[in-house]
């Protein structure tokens, strides 16, 4: 495993256990350590970023890195909540955005792994880009409203179940292609 590799994976473990660690580390420190912690972790992931990733992730990572500090220097344990929000509602920008260029985010990625795309693969990631983009955005609503409930809810949705959904979706997307491909008489996306 190379250093740029487990950086990746720590950078991406931490992320997926940050709801649990506010919600348990919270109990023990201020605020403010974990606004540095995120800080930290996001410093890290900005230390590899690869030419290729860095159109998309420098700009996220930017936004991800101010809030963290905003976090860290107002010591408040409600902003801190905030973060699964922030991620929710950057990502569907980036979504959005990518429609907006007349290349959806999907189709980008399609074609920069060499992948064929049939004549109706356009247009099928067009519409997908949107869906996971009203998805991200919904996510986002979600996390908000949950962070007004307790603290243990406001884990279990961001840590858990939201991943849940976001697993649930690629598999019904997952099987409305296989419909969609056969319908379409395609092989390819």
């Amino acid at each position: 495993m190379t250093r740029s590799t487990l950086i990746r994976a720590i950078f991406l473990a931490g992320i997926a256990a940050y709801p649990f660690i506010i919600l348990f580390g919270l109990k023990h420190l201020p605020p403010s350590v974990f606004g540095l912690a995120l800080l930290f972790l996001l410093a890290m992931r900005y230390g590899v970023l690869l030419p290729s990733e860095r159109p998309i992730l420098l700009p996220m990572l930017l936004i991800f890195l101010a809030y963290a500090l905003t976090a860290t220097l107002s010591q408040s344990a409600t902003m801190l909540l905030y973060y699964p929000a922030l991620v929710n509602f950057t990502l569907s920008g980036v979504f959005l955005n990518s429609m907006r260029s007349g290349e959806p985010l999907l189709l980008r990625i399609i074609r920069a792994r060499g992948m064929t795309v049939s004549e109706h693969g356009p247009k099928y990631l067009y519409r997908l880009t949107a869906v996971w983009a009203v998805f991200f955005i919904i996510n986002g609503l979600v996390s908000i409203w949950t962070s007004t409930l307790t603290l243990e809810a406001w884990t279990l949705y961001n840590g858990f179940l939201s991943y849940c959904l976001v697993a649930l979706l690629f598999g019904v997307e997952y099987l409305f292609r296989r419909y969609y491909k056969r319908r379409m008489g395609v092989s390819t996306p």
